[in-house]
């Protein structure tokens, strides 16, 4: 099947780990046994939810989870499990998932217990103040599976790559090229998005191509010979070219 030419566009700027983000109060999640699971280092709640548009303009299908839940959940034999993450950092893994399932409303999690490191408590500690008030996935799209979908103007995503789950301050933008350098760009950058988020939603995804290809080309540097060389011998990006790995590393 082809790919819808804003599916193609997607594909061709998105990055290798996208997010997405739940609000751990759309259920009251926060309230009652939520607390008591605190007291045990235990966090639960929701990674996705089926059928809501959410603020990068993704619609996610129930089903959508399932092949890496089985793949890589926490009933799989696989070496790397599907893992639980302090604001998406490799480095701050507060556990991994003791349920991953999905139900009627969204992706379900439990998690086992934090470990005992520092950025665990400070985790702990932040939910029950309710700085910490939001949980997100980080997946991939599986192209032959995502969909444009033109009565809402959304993506639709029947089965994601799924990588990790964390807990975040506030929910990523869809900016697949960001410049962290130059911080005299910074103050624009974030009220360009200020004002992307005013748009009609039909709108927004359009705008941020815009935007996202701009900050790319603002962040471009001149190459030196190395780097051209480098540049003219890398991989494709699509592909994992074998014969490259051999000889280069």
């Amino acid at each position: 099947m082809a790919l819808h030419p804003k599916i193609k566009e997607l594909k061709r700027r998105a990055a290798p780990i996208n997010y997405s983000t739940v609000s751990v109060n759309e259920r009251g999640i926060l309230e009652g046994d939520f607390l008591s699971d605190l007291d045990n280092r235990i966090v639960s709640g929701y990674l996705l939810v089926w059928r809501s548009i959410n603020m990068h303009g993704e619609m996610f299908l129930k089903g959508c989870a399932a092949k890496s839940i089985n793949d890589r959940g926490p009933n799989s034999q696989a070496n790397y499990k599907i893992t639980f993450l302090n604001q998406h950092r490799q480095g701050e893994p507060l556990c991994v998932f003791a349920e991953l399932y999905e139900d009627d409303y969204g992706l379900r999690f439990k998690s086992k217990p934090l470990d005992n490191v520092p950025w665990a408590d400070h985790v702990l500690t932040q939910l029950r103040s309710g700085t910490l008030n939001q949980f997100s996935a980080g997946f991939d799209y599986v192209w032959t599976q995502t969909e444009w979908d033109e009565a809402h103007d959304c993506i639709v995503c029947k089965q994601i790559d799924l990588f990790e789950g964390s807990v975040v301050t506030i929910g990523s933008e869809m900016n697949t090229y960001v410049i962290r350098s130059k911080e005299e760009a910074d103050g624009l950058f974030d009220e360009i998005e200020t004002f992307i988020k005013t748009l009609p939603r039909k709108d927004q995804l359009q705008a941020r191509q815009y935007f996202t290809q701009l900050k790319s080309l603002t962040d471009l540097e001149p190459l030196n010979q190395g780097e051209a060389l480098e540049e003219r011998t890398k991989p494709p990006k699509d592909a994992i070219d074998y014969n490259y790995l051999i000889n280069n590393i």
